[in-house]
């Protein structure tokens, strides 16, 4: 009987002998390649990773992934036999990525548990720019850096400058200026110099007064640039900014007594309704603080809804807000926002401004 037992031991152990030989061995000439220096302009840049399959079971290369977009991997689809050789090919588009580089990508294949690393470094020299690469933005002769200038956050009671960069980028003499009956009395503009003479630089300065704009949150303006003094359609410069209130001069006294906006719920899932249905419902809150609360501006998320804003709301008191969302030619879920910007200052525990508080109709609807 002992005789017996190890006499299938022993087959055991030859089989398992021989299934732990019978393995798939992938082995890579080089698992790092350096492309050195490469020309921004000059195409992309490929290397060939080539592998052996050094085991007695077929490879085969089951995913590739790289770590960005500007890294395309290609790879032998089929499975690779014993003694053969495939590859792994990894392309980089240097193309707007001037700079050194250092990207990999991740083989899975039958060989190995854990996928194989590749490595490509090298550095990008950058393309000579043109004066369209520097000056983007084209109006007729004019070329400028960026059409729209933009403020972003501006307290109520700042001053700000911006500058951009312009060009004359034709073979003739040009005049420029602004169209005067469109800047408003919050902006003002100044052209250095005013008459450019070919491929000469100049620049444009806007300042912005937002205590004048009489306006909150995100707002903005067009001018129109007239070249040798006459307007064309697009010769449009955009200016935006968001204006908020300015809390950097409260006290810690004025900090404490900020008004507040408390509400039984921001939040109203009107359910399912038929299409056309109008849902109005009533987002009430109430000030605690011992400041008035200032609601300076409402924005709807889309002009199905609308609401009814109180302005001012002192110490102690409640308010209402109704907000009223006509379904007509909607569908579906919905999610509509109402916005409303504030005088509260301070953030939130997810460090959100306070100042800008916002209620939210969900629901869907029904067409059938």
């Amino acid at each position: 009987m002992k005789r017996i037992s190890l006499v299938i031991m022993a087959a055991v152990l030859f089989l398992s002998a021989q299934q732990l030989s019978a393995q798939a061995k992938i082995e890579f000439k080089e698992t790092t390649f350096a492309f050195g220096k490469i020309h921004e302009d000059g195409g992309l840049a490929t290397h060939k990773f080539i592998f052996k399959n050094t085991g007695n079971q077929p490879v085969i290369i089951t995913n590739v992934e790289s770590s960005c977009g500007c890294t395309t991997p290609q790879w032998t689809r089929k499975p690779v036999k014993p003694g053969e050789s495939g590859f792994v090919s990894a392309q980089y588009d240097p193309r707007n990525r001037p700079g050194a580089f250092n990207k990999h990508i991740l083989v899975y294949n039958t060989a190995t548990k854990a996928p194989v690393k590749l490595v490509v470094t090298g550095e990008v020299i950058p393309k000579e720019k043109t004066l369209s690469d520097i000056y983007r933005f084209q109006m007729g002769p004019l070329r400028l850096k960026t059409n729209h200038v933009a403020f972003a956050r501006i307290a109520n009671t700042d001053v700000k400058k911006q500058t951009i960069g312009i060009v004359n980028d034709s073979d003739k003499e040009i005049k420029l200026s602004f169209d005067t009956k469109r800047i408003p009395a919050h902006i003002k503009t100044e052209i250095t110099p005013s008459v450019l003479k070919p491929k000469q630089e100049g620049k444009i300065t806007i300042t912005y007064d937002a205590s004048k704009k009489n306006d909150w949150d995100y707002v903005y303006d067009r001018l129109n640039i007239l070249v040798n003094g006459k307007p064309q359609p697009r010769n449009t410069l955009t200016v935006s900014a968001t204006i908020v209130e300015d809390f950097s001069k409260l006290t810690k006294e004025e900090l404490a007594n900020a008004p507040t906006m408390d509400f039984e719920s921001r939040e109203f899932n009107f359910g399912k309704i038929k299409q056309g249905q109008v849902i109005n419902h009533v987002f009430k809150f109430k000030n605690n603080g011992k400041r008035d609360l200032l609601i300076h501006k409402t924005r709807s998320s889309c002009g199905c809804t609308t609401a009814e804003v109180p302005k001012v709301i002192k110490p102690g008191q409640t308010g209402e807000i109704k907000v009223i969302f006509n379904s007509a030619h909607k569908s579906g879920k919905q999610n509509k926002t109402v916005t409303l910007i504030t005088n509260i200052p301070g953030k939130d525990k997810n460090g959100r401004a306070k100042y800008k508080v916002v209620l939210r109709m969900r629901g869907e609807v029904i067409t059938k």
